[in-house]
């Protein structure tokens, strides 16, 4: 994984880009569930952000194994007043 401070965005190729942990939303209804501390590399200079291929693969194999890779955890929800 990467652990470099700071980066050449692979988009712009300007320096100062970030690595940032995020969480993840995947799937719907009953079958949402969450993938904390995914690393993703967002540029200042470009605005973009993305994640590494070796990342993705990582993604697809929680999404795929979801079941036997998640705890349950009550979340509390709040909804956007509009």
């Amino acid at each position: 994984m990467i652990d470099e401070v700071d980066m050449t965005c692979d988009l712009c190729g300007r320096a100062g880009a970030r690595l940032r942990r995020i969480t993840k939303t995947c799937g719907s209804g009953r079958s949402t569930f969450l993938i904390e501390g995914v690393p993703v590399i967002t540029c200042p200079s470009c605005g973009e952000s993305y994640m590494t291929a070796e990342t993705v693969q990582e993604v697809q194999r929680i999404r795929t194994h979801w079941r036997e890779l998640t705890a349950k955890k009550e979340l509390p929800v709040a909804k956007f007043r509009s």
